[in-house]
């Protein structure tokens, strides 16, 4: 299928924060999210799955995607998977508040401002993702033509023959 340059501009942009900011991780302490991740799999597993290994597992993915995303292989699962990563981004509002948010009301820590960032990402996600559903179904609306009620009527009549 061919996407509009935007569309391939959105996605390799995507792809390439997810290859950066997952190869990051393969370095012990050269992500500034590093922890955070640690945590928040921590929480997210009641531990079951060591830090090293989690901290492991979560860089192969992101690169992954990172690599599918630019790539443009399997384009609709890596959204649909980069999204369900999105969300879990945002869970250390709600399980480490007081490292994401300062103390004044509204205020972020630059964790914080690292978590709420990926709006943009979520939302160039979304973009690329209705894009292409909604030129597949132009597509599969194209191959089906539209029939006439007369040609509906002759095509009925025929087939008692």
């Amino acid at each position: 299928m061919k996407i509009s340059f935007k569309e391939k501009l959105l996605v390799v942009s995507v792809g390439l924060i997810y290859c950066w900011f997952g190869g990051l991780k393969f370095f012990p302490n050269l992500s500034p999210a590093e922890d955070l991740a640690k945590n928040t799999i921590h929480q997210l597993t009641l531990g079951l799955i060591p830090d090293q290994v989690s901290i492991l597992i979560l860089a192969i993915g992101e690169v992954t995607l990172g690599v599918l995303l630019i790539v443009g292989f399997m384009r609709q699962q890596a959204v649909v998977l980069s999204l369900i990563h999105m969300a879990c981004t945002f869970l250390p509002l709600f399980f480490f508040p007081g490292e994401v948010f300062g103390e004044e009301p509204l205020s972020l820590t630059l964790l914080g401002q690292y978590i709420l960032k990926n709006l943009i990402i979520v939302a160039a996600l979304v973009s690329v993702y209705e894009k292409k559903t909604t030129t597949t179904r132009r597509i599969l609306e194209k191959e089906v033509p539209k029939q006439s009620l007369v040609t509906k009527v002759w095509v009925t009549i025929s087939s008692y023959k």
